[in-house]
């Protein structure tokens, strides 16, 4: 008697509840990317918020030397590699209209090799970085001082590691 008691409250609450044939798929959530509020000050976001690069390494005229100290901008991008194995980040040299092509792609390449290796050393594995070297040709168009400092430079694009 007393299982009999038992038993219909117990049937009472599984129908109730009913049972579902498919268990529900939730979708996985997006990858955060964290990084230090300091090394938000390099990151480059699109229109969505998401990271796809780090602020660009300027350099002075005919040289593979830049403007400024590198370190913080380079630990950054060492930290996000090292939380994101899947990524790479394409290292990509440029420099101005002034010059031969030949002369400039090569000074491209080592400005984006030379930011490759100081990646290297500061603990990146070089498996998740790759240099590209681009130049800008002389096309009669007269670039002031200013618009050619900004093109003598290195950016830094975030890629699926897949390159």
């Amino acid at each position: 008697m007393a299982y009999s008691k038992l038993s219909v409250p117990l049937l009472i609450l599984l129908a109730a509840s009913g049972c579902k044939s498919t268990p529900e798929v939730q979708p996985e959530p997006p990858k955060v990317v964290s990084l230090s509020p300091a090394c938000m000050e390099y990151a480059l976001e699109n229109d969505n918020e998401e990271l796809v690069g780090f602020r660009p390494v300027y350099f002075e005229v005919n040289s593979a030397k830049p403007y400024s100290s590198l370190d913080s901008n380079m630990s950054c991008i060492v930290t996000y590699l090292s939380r994101n194995p899947d990524k790479s980040v394409d290292i990509q040299g440029y420099t101005d209209d002034k010059g031969t092509i030949e002369y400039n792609k090569a000074l491209a390449k080592k400005r984006a090799d030379g930011l490759v290796e100081h990646l290297v050393l500061l603990g990146a594995s070089p498996k998740q970085l790759q240099s590209s070297a681009h130049i800008i040709e002389d096309k009669g168009v007269k670039l002031t001082t200013s618009e050619r400092s900004k093109i003598r430079r290195v950016n830094f694009a975030i890629t699926d590691k897949s390159l």
